[in-house]
């Protein structure tokens, strides 16, 4: 009897080995700091002068997946759009492209080779259509060879980036990992590992400029996650304005100070009502869009669409710059509003 309970043991001490070995086999395990791959295609990229102005779009693009799904992950089952649907929603997103013509793209949940989105690398097809942002760089924070979830239809594989575009020479780039969701240590190694991409951009006659693309967590549901995630952005913008101009941008998912998280119905619980984790930059940084100019006409600069609806009904999507950086325009395309669940924004900023 001792020999097999030993001989269990063992069995049982190499299924869990066996088991870690594997999770830690199928996923994205980042260190807190990782440098990016600067890639600089065909042509000499153009070189930054000071004085220059700038048209920078900033767009969490919802994978491609297009609106067409309700996924599993806002309420619905779907977890897989169509091939067709996803060719199709990039074309949509190259047609926003050719409209606004931005010199730098700052993009959230781009997906690369996922087996929802049909393997698409899909920020190789919008470089492709593209050629005129000669550098980017690309990280990921939700990366996996196969996510057993949901239930009803496994993810698989998954890549999704924060991702870089620009028409003038990068420097360097480098991955800097968010504090992650409470969770136990197997939800933790399948779910998303949110991230801060930051990249450096040389300026003729001044110092760099530093954009910091980010995709802060949703459904943290008051755990201190954000009030993590906005200090360390909080720290590192300051890092960014002693090193010379800066912009930050992306999907913070956070609402503007002064919203009233109640008046969202059910997607009221997503939302401190008696904490908002965000004031903490809109009282140190310079927001690229002040709390008076958006309390004019809030509407105007809603930024998120819930499935089925027509309309946008907040601004979850937010934009900081350095004190030296001047913002001369501020626009959410609301009438590209059937592409993804936030709309693209664009900022030109001049320094």
């Amino acid at each position: 009897m001792k020999r097999i309970l030993i001989g269990l043991a063992i069995v049982l001490i190499l299924l869990v080995i066996s088991g870690f070995s594997l999770i830690r086999l199928l996923n994205f395990f980042p260190s807190p700091q990782m440098p990016v791959k600067v890639i600089c295609d065909g042509k000499k990229p153009l070189i930054l002068k000071k004085g220059t102005k700038l048209r920078i779009l900033s767009w969490n693009i919802q994978y491609g997946g297009s609106r067409k799904y309700h996924f599993f992950y806002d309420g619905g089952k779907a977890v897989y759009p169509a091939k067709a649907d996803v060719e199709m929603t990039l074309k949509q997103i190259s047609a926003v492209i050719k409209k606004v013509n931005p010199d730098i793209i700052l993009w959230q949940e781009v997906d690369r080779n996922s087996t929802r989105t049909s393997l698409i690398d899909e920020a190789k097809v919008l470089l492709k259509e593209h050629p005129q942002f000669k550098c980017w760089a690309s990280t990921p924070y939700h990366k996996s060879a196969y996510i057993p979830s949901p239930s009803h239809q496994h993810l698989k594989r998954v890549q999704m980036d924060l991702t870089i575009f620009s028409k003038y020479k990068i420097t360097r780039a480098t991955r800097h990992a968010l504090p992650m969701l409470k969770e136990s240590f197997l939800r933790q190694a399948f779910n998303l590992k949110r991230a801060i991409l930051e990249v450096e951009i040389p300026v003729k006659g001044g110092k760099p400029l530093i954009l910091l693309d980010t995709h802060l967590s949703a459904f943290s549901y008051g755990d201190g996650t954000l009030d993590k995630q906005v200090a360390m952005l909080k720290t590192l913008a300051e890092k960014a304005e002693a090193k010379g101009y800066w912009l930050l941008a992306g999907d913070l998912n956070l609402l503007p100070p002064g919203d009233d998280p109640s008046r969202l119905g059910s997607d009221s619980k997503y939302y401190n009502a008696k904490h908002n984790p965000i004031d903490l930059l809109y009282k140190s940084l310079k927001p690229a869009l002040s709390i008076e100019t958006y309390n004019k006409n809030k509407e105007l600069y809603y930024s998120y669409i819930q499935f089925g609806k027509k309309k946008t009904d907040r601004w979850i999507d937010h934009t900081f710059v350095g004190k030296k950086v001047t913002v001369t325009k501020y626009q959410v395309l609301q009438k590209d509003n059937n592409i993804s669940d936030h709309l693209p924004i664009v900022i030109e900023i001049t320094f």
